[in-house]
């Protein structure tokens, strides 16, 4: 039998049994519930003294577990996926987190030129970012806690040549149970893990160019 989604009385989606195609691609009807509410994160605005880069820089479209490659806000239960009902996201994880990432580099103003890997500026170096965890997970007591964990290479163009990989991860605990603590929280730690990566990027890119 196909999965379907089932809420339970914690206000979460948690993976079963599916309900039929048709039923899922049914329009609302008058009466029906409202729909879910939209959450989005933001970018990194803030930083400490950084390294100038004169050098251009691509970024990927972000890579992703299956599991959470979806519009729905994930919370990990032990080895169970689940989500809260309700509640989504402006989009899936890769296409909210890459503009991102971009801003970021730009709101840091240490680097001029900072683009998407579809622009057709050629980039003197490749980001390619891994979302390796963006989910809440419950500890033993008090609110969720959020995680969030990127990994990255950055990539000698036009070679192709890999001059370093990171891995960065921050946790967070959200201030109260409630959904908008919560996205509070992922913000937060997004925010903590993009500092790192537009850090460790400049740092990086700077220590090839030096090399070379």
């Amino acid at each position: 039998m196909r999965n379907r989604a089932r809420v339970d009385r914690r206000g979460l989606i948690i993976m079963g049994a599916a309900l039929p195609v048709l039923a899922l691609g049914a329009c609302q009807l008058p009466g029906q519930s409202a729909p879910p509410r939209q959450f989005r994160v933001t970018p990194k605005t803030t930083f400490d003294e950084l390294p100038q880069a004169d050098w251009a820089l691509a970024v990927d479209r972000p890579t992703i577990d299956r599991s959470i490659d979806t519009d729905r806000i994930a919370r990990m239960n032990g080895v169970e996926v689940e989500f809260y009902a309700d509640a989504v996201w402006v989009d899936r994880p890769p296409p909210m987190i890459q503009p991102m990432i971009i801003q970021s580099f730009r709101n840091s103003g240490a680097i001029a030129v900072v683009t998407d890997r579809r622009s057709e500026v050629r980039p003197d170096f490749m980001l390619q970012p891994d979302i390796i965890a963006f989910q809440a997970q419950q500890p033993e007591s008090g609110p969720p806690e959020v995680r969030v964990v990127i990994s990255a290479k950055l990539i000698a163009m036009p070679r192709r040549d890999v001059v370093g990989t990171t891995e960065i991860g921050r946790t967070v605990p959200a201030a109260a149970g409630d959904l908008p603590s919560i996205v509070a929280a992922f913000d937060d730690a997004l925010g903590k893990v993009l500092k790192r990566l537009v850090e460790w990027t400049l740092e990086t890119g700077n220590a090839a160019v030096v090399a070379t």
